[in-house]
């Protein structure tokens, strides 16, 4: 009696599998995603995560006092760590 329990408990556990309740956040269907024309969705970059970069390159030449310069991180490195997105990707929002 307890071995039918057991296999009627497990087939019914069977129908729910985790994958279909655990559906991983994927970048590419993420608010904050920008694609890239040239190659495709590898190597989207996150648009929440910014980096600004120092361009000092023509201020010399036209005076212009605008030197910063605002690039992204790759969403392959913000979903590496934890302290940016992570595997679990803490800052995903559905597009």
């Amino acid at each position: 009696m307890k071995n039918i329990l057991i296999i009627i408990f497990y087939n019914i556990l069977s129908k729910f599998s985790c994958s279909e309740l655990i559906k991983p956040k994927l970048c590419v269907t993420c608010k904050y995603f920008i694609k890239d024309y040239f190659v495709g969705n590898k190597f989207g970059k996150c648009s929440l995560l910014p980096i600004e970069k120092e361009e000092n390159r023509y201020f010399l030449v036209d005076g212009s006092g605008e030197n910063k310069k605002m690039d992204y991180n790759y969403c392959s490195i913000a979903r590496q760590y934890d302290d940016m997105c992570g595997k679990e990707g803490k800052l995903y929002e559905k597009k």
